[in-house]
């Protein structure tokens, strides 16, 4: 596990880079050794020419001859020898340290001799006329100890470049993450109660994707803070009303001098209890429909089938106000993609909202349609209807027509409106063929691949 990322990068870096040197100078030590063998071999042919060049002026100048030979034996003394060996076998010129050496038979050209326990490289050719041998040796412990000298210079520079890598490294990890700590920083320093998005601009490509979905992440909080916000603010104005007549009716209760009186109290204690119930109800049901949640359960589902289910349970509300409620045959397709629940939901509010609004003796058609590769969820009711100018406006939270008498939250279509929201359908109201009433449609599409992203 990595517990600081500019620990982890800093070793990491500092040894590949020691790996990196230390091969490099390996590497340098062996071609140094390619290089350097050629070279000196061919110091070692041109030593071999100037003795022979020498060797020429033995019957011009024998004093000069002596002079120059005794120049090069002074000054290769200790890692150098030749030897001038005549046609009949005579050694005719030599370096000092070679009087005891027999190098008359060494082959021509470059060789590898062993010499008491030393190893030499040893270069023999004739002179042009073939009469005279010329061998020049170099001891192999110079050519080792210049190899030497290179890789201990290199290093001595891998040593002192070593400090100043990690210094380097440090200080540019450090430069690497100065914004992974100014989110950090930023961060820290947040109150809890702020979720504004964190500053995105001048962020490596690396973090911008972390800071995204941490973004993200302060929307969804938000927006689930302000929702319980709002469900406290609402739950305290709507049940504030309904409390303070449940409080009134029941003293009512109990200052009542007849039964009459008492069990009139006591029903309207019943109806404030009930209203309450229902509002609390819609309350939660609306703080739990949010774009930002994730609704399980999505499969698909016969929508006729789930309307028909609803509408049993529905029923009962419906035939107190005398109201006769019909459920058209269903089309060929009624199958949609979507979250079981919430749909019953939208189809028992819709419905149940058509029944408080309608006055008895009235009716409710519940259709299902196909139009235009959509189902179309249409319930049409024979009330008051809604103005057009606030078909929009019905299904604001607690919103409610002026003059309505029918009990209510004004919450049931804020709800329906959020579920539609989320299975991407389109709620349009319209007036009856007839003009009378309401025809509420919801339209859901067929095609599945717009779901999959809620699913």
């Amino acid at each position: 596990m990595i517990h600081s990322i500019r620990r982890f990068l800093f070793i990491s870096l500092f040894l590949s880079i020691t790996v990196a040197s230390s091969i490099t100078a390996i590497g340098n030590y062996l071609l140094d050794k390619q290089i350097i063998k050629p070279y000196l071999d061919g110091e070692l042919i041109k030593i071999h020419m100037v003795i022979e060049k020498l060797n020429q002026l033995a019957n011009v100048d024998s004093l000069t001859q002596k002079k120059l030979v005794r120049y090069l034996q002074t000054e290769t003394y200790s890692n150098f020898m030749f030897q001038i060996w005549n046609s009949d076998g005579r050694l005719s010129f030599h370096s000092d340290n070679s009087s005891n050496i027999s190098l008359n038979h060494t082959p021509q050209g470059f060789s590898d001799v062993l010499i008491g326990d030393k190893e030499w490289r040893v270069y023999a050719s004739a002179d042009k006329s073939g009469k005279i041998n010329i061998v020049v040796a170099e001891i192999y412990e110079t050519r080792n100890a210049l190899t030497d000298l290179i890789t201990r210079n290199n290093g001595y520079i891998l040593l002192v470049t070593f400090p100043l890598f990690a210094i380097l490294i440090w200080v540019i990890v450090g430069l690497a993450l100065r914004s992974l700590t100014r989110v950090t920083n930023e961060i820290s320093d947040r109150a809890s109660n702020y979720l504004e998005p964190v500053t995105t601009s001048n962020l490596p490509i690396e973090i911008k994707p972390l800071v995204i979905e941490l973004n993200h992440l302060f929307t969804r909080l938000k927006l689930a803070f302000d929702r319980n916000k709002r469900f406290a603010a609402d739950a305290a104005h709507e049940l504030h009303t309904p409390l303070a007549a449940l409080k009134t009716q029941a003293q009512v209760a109990l200052k009542a001098d007849n039964n009459a009186d008492r069990a009139d109290a006591l029903l309207k204690v019943t109806q404030c209890v009930d209203r309450s119930s229902h509002v609390v109800t819609q309350l939660l049901t609306l703080s739990r429909l949010n774009q930002e949640d994730t609704l399980n359960d999505w499969h698909e589902l016969d929508l006729y089938k789930l309307a028909k289910e609803i509408l049993t349970y529905i029923v009962p509300a419906a035939l107190e106000k005398n109201i006769d409620i019909e459920l058209a045959p269903p089309p060929m397709i009624t199958t949609v993609h979507g979250n079981e629940t919430t749909l019953g939901i939208l189809i028992r509010n819709i419905v149940d909202n058509a029944i408080r609004y309608t006055p008895p003796h009235a009716e409710i058609k519940v259709t299902l349609l196909n139009q235009n590769n959509e189902v179309i969820l249409r319930i049409t009711d024979t009330g008051p209807g809604i103005p057009i100018e606030l078909r929009e406006r019905v299904f604001e939270r607690f919103y409610r027509i002026l003059g309505t008498k029918a009990a209510g939250s004004g919450l049931g279509l804020a709800i329906v409106s959020q579920i539609a929201e989320l299975h991407h359908a389109r709620i349009s109201l319209h007036t009856p063929p007839n003009g009378i009433g309401l025809q509420f449609d919801v339209s859901f599409p067929i095609i599945k691949d717009l779901y999959h992203g809620n699913i």
